[in-house]
């Protein structure tokens, strides 16, 4: 047995200083970098780029196959302006499974990574010749006698230990948005890649945007699985997903976000499935998002979550605060990144606020595409009653416009009031519904183009600030002077509106005309126990201030606000002007037109009894006659 041992061990030792003799020959006359040129050229010839390598390509053999490279730079296409550079790069590959046509590399090794990828404005990328997706581009036959010719020859089998990437950066200028996106300080660590295999991946990232501005911290954890041989590349699975994002959009309070899950994606047919849980701040959701297509991206979405404050996160909070803005400090709305957005889905939200108004049980489908953003069904339950609608954006004219046909049934109008605006100058429960439409680039600028229709319909509440009642009381010794009792001098009432004073009904409706950001009413119907009061007038939305006339007629003065103290009123109508801003309304009482229609109403009760004594005389007259004819 020693001498076969001895024989095997003489051959393999022979075999072995052959084979380190071919490598030490390969090693003294091989030279990567006399093919540098060869490798240029063809970049050149075939891509139309501009491939440079200015450093020195270092070749190992033992105990790996491996390259080095220094500073590597790819130009775009058919220019000198730079797509693509490396700091420096190391792949190596194991020497023997090559033997078996397998490339199983140790480590991929990426420093210093910069990429510049380009939508242009009719949706073409950069990248399309290098993904094949230019058709100008047509891959080279591959020579006679090669693997990919070969009958009965396999491909290359991929087998990767680990890839690591330090310090990269990918820029994406959208030109078709017009936006930008930047990948910066990524870092990126994988275990094995192999077809089917399931493999530890950890990525860390900065990303900045500008459209709107973003500027976001990265960190994401996962198995990533990826196909079969076949379909290395098109096929990713990503499993135990933990994603945390730490972002400040801009406009809005810092927002964190973590997500966990899964998610798969089919790249050669262009598709993604996930199904994901989560925080956003103290919320928790539910969002299960497929994109049917990728390039352009169109979104599918189902998703759930038990409360969302969009307050905290708004930089404004409400109408009133953009209004007493100073001039030039209003932020504009930048609705741009709905021009692109293709999705469809509904949205489910335990308890919402927004802009301090409070809703529960928020349900919302929407509908985007071609830069038109349709929310509907829409509908809530808030401030006790209940919300149904819809809401419409179109971003893709400029200025965006906005419409909304909110329906409000059996809505506590006070305490609504009172959040969105901080007064509650009407009280009761009933009925509001709004049909508007309205233009523009901020919310002030939407406020004063607002057009449309609205109604109301209240009832057992009142009107805050004013009492009627007690303004009218002051009219009488106008009445009086009228009627010879008194003298009208200084008898005209007026004051300012104040919270401790009111009016109150058992009905009330009203519907309003709104142009340019101005409500128009006519039909004010305002019923109490003691009055019936009417109006017409203006609300300037906008300028926030107040033009309106009151018609308050006394009907009843049994009892409640004033008693028999307005008898004497009884049948007389009352007018009150009511002007100026919403916080400080001032009210006069009209005297002048009261007195002339109390003196009017006097002129026609003086005709009316003298047109009956003549219809008295009349008859009188006539039945004597009568009576002088028959002999009676």
């Amino acid at each position: 047995m020693a001498r076969p041992l001895k024989i095997a061990l003489a051959v393999a030792g022979g075999l072995l200083a052959l084979l380190l003799g071919g490598v030490a020959y390969l090693v003294a006359t091989f030279d990567p970098n006399d093919y540098k040129p060869l490798v240029i050229e063809t970049v050149q010839k075939e891509r139309q780029r501009t491939l440079a390598i200015p450093g020195p390509i270092s070749l190992t053999f033992l105990p790996r196959l491996g390259v080095t490279l220094g500073e590597v730079t790819l130009s775009e296409r058919n220019s000198a302006e730079r797509f693509a550079s490396i700091r420096s790069a190391e792949v190596s590959l194991a020497l023997w499974p090559l033997l078996r046509r397998e490339a199983v590399v140790d480590r991929v090794s990426l420093d210093g990574l910069r990429l510049r990828v380009v939508r242009t404005a009719d949706g073409r990328l950069s990248i399309d010749d290098l993904l094949g997706g230019d058709k100008k581009v047509a891959p080279a036959p591959a020579p006679a006698g090669s693997a990919a010719s070969a009958p009965g020859t396999a491909p290359l089998r991929l087998d990767i230990a680990g890839i690591a990437i330090t310090d990269a950066e990918i820029t994406v200028d959208d030109r078709q948005a017009p936006r930008r996106l930047k990948l910066s300080q990524l870092s990126l660590e994988t275990g094995r890649i192999a077809p089917g295999t399931a493999t530890p991946l950890s990525l860390k990232a900065r990303l900045d945007a500008d459209a709107p501005k973003l500027g976001a911290d990265v960190s994401m954890k996962a198995r990533l699985t990826l196909g079969p041989a076949e379909a290395i590349a098109s096929r990713v699975l990503l499993e135990g997903l933990a994603l945390d994002v730490a972002a400040r959009l801009d406009g809005l309070a810092p927002m964190k976000l973590h997500v966990e899950g899964r998610a798969e994606a089919d790249l050669a047919a262009g598709k993604l499935d996930s199904a994901l849980t989560g925080t956003f701040d103290d919320s928790r959701f539910k969002l299960t998002l497929a994109a049917p297509r990728l390039s352009p991206a169109a979104w599918r979405f189902d998703a759930e979550i038990d409360r969302l404050d969009l307050d905290r996160l708004l930089a404004s909070r409400g109408p009133a605060s953009a209004a007493s803005a100073p001039a030039g400090a209003e932020q504009p709305l930048d609705l741009s990144a709905l021009r692109g957005l293709d999705a469809s889905g509904q949205l489910r939200i335990g308890a919402l606020q927004v802009m301090n108004l409070k809703a529960s049980a928020v349900r919302a489908g929407l509908r985007a595409g071609g830069g038109r953003v349709q929310i509907t069904p829409l509908a809530a339950e808030l401030y006790q009653g209940k919300l149904a609608g819809s809401i419409t954006v179109n971003a893709a004219t400029t200025p965006a416009r906005i419409a909304a046909q909110p329906a409000l049934t059996g809505i506590a109008i006070g305490p609504l009031l009172k959040d969105m605006t901080g007064q509650d100058r009407l009280q009761g429960r009933g009925d509001v519904a709004l049909d508007v439409t309205t233009a523009g680039t901020t919310i002030s600028a939407m406020t004063r183009a607002l057009a449309g229709s609205a109604r109301v319909q209240l009832r057992d509440g009142a009107v805050r600030g004013i009492n009627v009642a007690q303004a009218v009381r002051r009219a009488r010794t106008a009445i009086q002077a009228v009627r010879g009792k008194g003298s009208a001098d200084g008898s005209q009432g007026s004051g300012t509106a104040t919270a401790a004073e009111s009016t109150d009904f058992t009905e009330l409706t009203a519907s309003f005309r709104i142009t340019a950001g101005v409500a128009r009413n006519d039909d004010l119907a305002l019923k109490s126990p003691l009055m019936r009061i009417g109006g017409s007038g203006d609300i300037d939305l906008a300028a926030r201030r107040l033009d309106y006339t009151v018609r308050a007629t006394i009907v009843d003065t049994l009892q409640g606000q004033g008693g028999a103290d307005l008898e004497a009123l009884r049948g007389q109508t009352v007018p009150v002007k009511l002007t100026g801003p919403f916080d400080a309304i001032d009210w006069k009482i009209d005297v002048g037109a009261m007195v002339k229609d109390a003196a009017q109403g006097k002129v026609e009760q003086q005709i009316e009894r003298k047109r009956d004594q003549l219809e008295e005389e009349a008859k009188r007259r006539l039945g004597d006659k009568l009576r002088g004819l028959l002999g009676k």
